[in-house]
């Protein structure tokens, strides 16, 4: 009985081993040197991590501000998924009674696109414009109601189920 007991248990073991086993990732070859590709610290912005940074803007002064920076057309790495991602340079402003065509010139944006039923309205920056700053800015305008940036994730991947 005590026989039939080991060989239960030890079956068990070995089949809960597998299943875990098949529910690690597998480590990528050739990734080794991922960290030194990296511009900034742990995480530079949110979960992102930066792995190229575009110049910045002639007529833009960093030596005041201060807390992190996000210029358009920084392209980076999310920390949690691993994916590439960029900053388009792409804000979707909700608004109320604005007119989208004066918000656009005094902040040097061009309208990508206008949903006018909706009071929401895409307006794309310049490459190495400070989209942190930029969203401060036009949150003081009056009538925005709110100011979001655009990153650019690939989060569709299929998910393909394969027997061993």
């Amino acid at each position: 009985m005590k026989l039939v007991t080991l060989f239960t248990l030890a079956a068990s073991v070995a089949l809960v081993a597998g299943a875990q086993a098949q529910q690690l990732p597998t480590p990528k070859l050739g990734q080794d040197n991922v960290d030194q590709q990296f511009v900034g610290g742990e995480r530079d912005y949110k979960a992102y991590q930066f792995t190229k940074l575009p110049e910045p803007r002639k007529d833009v002064d960093f030596s005041q501000r201060k807390g992190s920076q996000l210029l358009a057309g920084t392209e980076m790495v999310n920390t949690l998924s691993g994916k590439e991602a960029y900053v388009s340079g792409i804000v979707s402003v909700l608004m109320d009674g604005t007119d989208i065509d004066q918000l656009a010139q005094q902040f040097g944006l061009t309208v990508e696109r206008l949903y006018g039923r909706l009071n929401l309205a895409l307006l794309k920056a310049p490459e190495g414009t400070e989209m942190l700053q930029l969203r401060r800015d036009m949150m003081d305008f009056t009538g925005v109601n709110n100011v979001d940036i655009e990153i650019v994730e690939d989060i569709r991947e299929t998910h393909v189920l394969t027997q061993r």
